[in-house]
């Protein structure tokens, strides 16, 4: 499914004077280009602008990351993170067309220091994308790895034969299924002894999980909705002492694994509030993404856990009334009002009013 984006396909430069306000965009568009929406206009060197009443006023400061796809915003995001040539030793490059190898790839991608890409699925094509290959090009050492989530099936093998042949080291971390690909990247880690388990069937807990497992030098696992995957059982049992929390309920991953910490809400958004109120209190940041679909937020949960950033991803539903539920207004309610917010998707993901929902909301 394509990303939201911009009618016209132009980067846009728009100012947005409020009091109180410091939200920043990781929007994409058809123009596929990183913008800076409302440079600060400085005044006397404090940051202010100066209003044409002469009063000063804070300015929003938004920063736009664009892409005119999936694989578009998570170039967006790299080129944002990653400014200098050949700044990174590894990246991490998944499937832009499911969520499971991406998500569960996320603290990989923080822990080597490097960017999640993507790419199409091998159903889709037998290549790589033109354009996630030169931003491999752009942003890894000569010298560098790169890690790809997934089998065959997943990415097509022709994707390793054209980064060998371009002097890359070219890592597989795949299974027989998500499943199993998930333990493989829980293994190149390290196997750190605290598991974050979320459902493999649908996106929205393992989306919650990212940041969560980043901060808490975690890996994540999938289960098979609220039966436990056999690859994941084995896994655990063969690592009994390690810290486990299942993001989800009874009917999820908590379903899977009754002996795990569970931490959830009654639907999608109160469990995206439940570990950010668990794992975030009082966060320095947050993250705000539609929860209708994943695309905006593959490469948007690990852009909320690098760059020096580590805070939730509180999923917001666009159609709703209130788009914002009773469980993230309360907790973007206990936040600091001056927190920092970043909203993942563009204005058809995320729409103007629901951000002015969610920035009436914080403190």
């Amino acid at each position: 499914m394509p990303g939201d984006a911009n009618h016209d396909g132009a980067p846009h430069a728009q100012c947005f004077v409020r009091r109180r306000c410091h939200a920043h965009l990781v929007e994409h568009d058809l123009a596929g280009h990183r913008a800076r929406w409302c440079t600060r206009a400085v005044f006397g060197g404090n940051g202010a602008y100066a209003s044409s009443s002469g009063q000063l006023t804070e300015v929003i400061d938004i920063q736009a990351v664009y892409g005119q796809d999936p694989i578009g915003t998570a170039i967006a995001i790299s080129q944002a993170e990653f400014a200098s040539q050949g700044s990174v030793k590894a990246v991490v490059l998944a499937r832009s067309d499911f969520f499971s190898d991406a998500l569960a790839g996320g603290p990989l991608a923080v822990a080597e220091g490097g960017p999640l890409l993507l790419t199409p699925g091998a159903d889709q094509s037998a290549s790589l994308d033109p354009r996630t290959l030169a931003e491999i090009e752009r942003v890894l050492d000569p010298q560098g790895t790169v890690y790809v989530l997934g089998g065959d099936l997943a990415v097509s093998p022709n994707v390793d034969a054209t980064l060998k042949g371009l002097g890359y080291r070219v890592v597989r971390e795949a299974g027989t299924n998500e499943f199993a690909t998930a333990v493989d990247v829980a293994q190149a880690l390290g196997n750190p002894s605290t598991i974050f388990e979320a459902t493999g069937l649908d996106y929205p807990d393992a989306l919650s999980a990212v940041p969560a497992a980043v901060g808490n030098h975690g890996a994540i696992l999938l289960t098979d909705g609220s039966t436990q995957a056999p690859e994941t059982r084995a896994y655990l049992a063969a690592h009994p002492y390690d810290t486990r929390f299942v993001i989800g309920g009874p009917l999820a991953a908590a379903g899977a694994d009754p002996q795990a910490k569970a931490i959830y809400g009654q639907d999608a958004y109160g469990t995206s509030a439940a570990v950010a109120s668990y794992f975030f209190p009082g966060a320095s940041t947050y993250g705000i993404a539609t929860g209708l679909t994943y695309t905006d937020a593959l490469a948007g949960a690990v852009f909320m856990a690098s760059g020096g950033r580590l805070g939730p991803v509180l999923l917001v539903d666009p159609a709703g009334s209130p788009p914002v539920s009773a469980a993230v207004d309360s907790y973007l309610s206990s936040l600091p009002k001056e927190t920092s917010g970043y909203v993942l998707g563009g204005p058809l993901a995320v729409p103007p009013q629901v951000i002015a929902a969610v920035q009436a909301l914080v403190g």
